[in-house]
């Protein structure tokens, strides 16, 4: 699949094959998504790979119960009151695989390197047929104290895409977007 085409047809994916994608592939993604750009050529990076099916279910029934019991805090969460509440629903989409992206906060540019590394990560996995999903319920657990300490995160780095990746289940049409909106004109 060449870029154009690749950008054209990429969209989020929520249903994913239970096959799980091997680590190799995954540790290819993250060398292509260390292709970045990069502010100052920091390359602030780094990444957390879960692949544990119990693991991943897991999490989602934790992050689930933390956003149940937060939402006061978080009004704008409340449309999803019924999804949390659903023992059916999962965060990550029932993915095999998960990559978390943070950045090294020492560097200025670290939520736009961070950003052009996970777009990089979500265009090369699409192209081998994976298809990834920026889950942004992810980042009310993901930057806590007890995860970064539990996967090994120092503490400098901050949390910037939680994505869950699988091999594409069924086939999926491209998206559809408004054309650009350009103010100089």
């Amino acid at each position: 699949m060449d870029t154009i085409e690749c950008i054209n047809s990429k969209r989020s994916i929520r249903a994913y094959e239970e096959t799980q994608i091997p680590y190799e592939t995954v540790m290819e993604l993250l060398t292509l998504g260390t292709k970045a750009s990069t502010g100052s050529n920091h390359q602030p990076w780094g990444f957390v790979v879960i692949q544990d099916a119990r693991e991943i279910e897991d999490l989602s029934k934790n992050i689930k119960a933390y956003l149940l019991e937060n939402l006061e805090k978080y009004p704008y969460l409340s449309q999803y009151e019924t999804w949390l509440q659903s023992e059916k629903y999962s965060i990550f989409n029932n993915a095999s695989t998960l990559i978390v992206v943070y950045g090294n906060t020492d560097s200025h540019w670290y939520i736009y390197d961070c950003t052009l590394a996970a777009g990089n990560i979500m265009l090369a996995a699409y192209s081998k047929g994976i298809g990834t999903c920026w889950i942004g319920f992810a980042e009310y657990y993901f930057n806590t104290p007890e995860f970064k300490k539990k996967y090994k995160i120092p503490e400098n780095y901050e949390l910037v895409a939680p994505l869950s990746c699988g091999y594409i289940k069924g086939t999926v049409k491209p998206p559809e977007r408004k054309p650009p909106v350009v103010f100089n004109r």
